[in-house]
């Protein structure tokens, strides 16, 4: 069977084809899911008490809308992503391994598991939106109902919408209040790519950038979500469950699954670089390469002549040096940097 060449786990060209269908296969069956009930759901049909005040506000129009929060969400993400790697080639400049291969790969498979926790967040969402039906604070003036008026004060089970300046699908809309999916997506970029710029963005230069990133995406979630409570599209609970929603999606997908397939050689390029000196691993600069000087052999602390005299004195005398007894050796005092020559001995023998 054939090996893929690219892999370092030598995993077969047949593993990896199957692991890429499955994945995708999952992929599309749950955001098809999604896509049905967001598109064609149909909610709980909740009732409410007739002079309820949490459900009498006016209809305003909304200041970001789904599919505006979607592609700013989308180009909020891909940018974060772009970013990380460009300040970390800045910082490292001709520093870093010529893999930009790799670099890609690991842009790609940050991104893929994005939109995997998107569909996931999503797809709660949706969901619980659809189970509960709990209505909106514009319900009101979205559905106009028409109801028994006998019954107020009481519970009202059974009425009709009859609002004409609002369509099937506004209605529909009105009672989908819980949880709040702006919120929910919003908080979910704001931690995932938190984690991510924590993880992926390695400079040096300042400490501050990666605080002020991650402040920065908590803050536009932030402001997403209490628009929505401006807009009289969701209450105060929708918004706080939804940025819990998207905040626990965010962790568990990340700490699970997220930084696990970012761990697998992403900084081998920092490591090798701490670790390794060698020229031919990195991108060529015009910096040029600091001179090595060979290190210089100390002077010695006596002269050669010195040295020279004992040998030859060692050669000529050696019968009588090697009789030498210890107790014979003077015991005048002498200085330390005097050194003991061969004359000395010859004068005391």
């Amino acid at each position: 069977m054939d090996t893929y060449p690219g892999n370092s786990r030598g995993l077969s060209r047949r593993r990896i084809t199957l692991a890429v269908v499955i994945d995708v296969t999952l992929f599309l069956i749950v955001g098809i899911s999604v896509l049905f009930l967001f598109l064609r759901g149909t909610p709980f049909e909740r009732g409410f008490l007739c002079d309820d005040p949490t459900l009498s506000l006016p209809f305003r129009p909304e200041t970001v809308s789904t599919s505006v929060l979607i592609i700013a969400g989308s180009c909020v993400s891909i940018l974060v992503v772009l970013l990380v790697e460009l300040l970390n080639a800045a910082d490292r400049k001709c520093r870093h391994p010529c893999k930009s291969t790799k670099r890609l790969g690991l842009c790609i498979r940050g991104f893929s598991i994005f939109l995997v926790g998107f569909e996931l967040q999503q797809l709660v969402v949706e969901f619980v939106k659809t189970q509960l039906g709990l209505l909106r604070p514009n319900f009101f003036d979205v559905c106009r109902p028409q109801f028994n008026q006998s019954l107020c004060p009481g519970y009202i089970s059974e009425y009709t919408c009859t609002g004409s300046e609002h369509g099937p699908d506004e209605i529909r809309d009105s009672r989908l209040s819980f949880p709040s999916g702006h919120a929910s997506f919003s908080m979910y970029i704001a931690i995932y790519f938190s984690f991510y710029i924590e993880r992926r963005l390695q400079v040096t230069y300042s400490w501050l950038v990666k605080l002020f990133f991650q402040f920065g995406l908590v803050f536009l979630s932030l402001i997403c979500g209490l628009g929505r409570i401006q807009d009289n599209k969701h209450h105060p609970a929708d918004v706080i469950v939804g940025f819990l929603v998207g905040l626990i999606t965010a962790i568990l997908l990340f700490l699970l699954v997220g930084d696990k397939l970012l761990t697998a050689g992403d900084d081998s390029d920092v490591v090798s670089f701490r670790l390794t000196d060698k020229q031919s691993d990195y991108c060529p600069c015009a910096a040029a390469t600091p001179t090595m000087f060979e290190p210089q052999t100390p002077e010695p602390l006596l002269s050669n002549e010195y040295f020279s005299a004992m040998s030859q004195r060692n050669e000529t005398d050696h019968g009588h040096t090697c009789n030498f007894k210890l107790n014979e050796i003077p015991s005048e005092r002498r200085h330390m940097s005097t050194p003991f020559t061969s004359i000395s001995r010859v004068e005391d023998v």
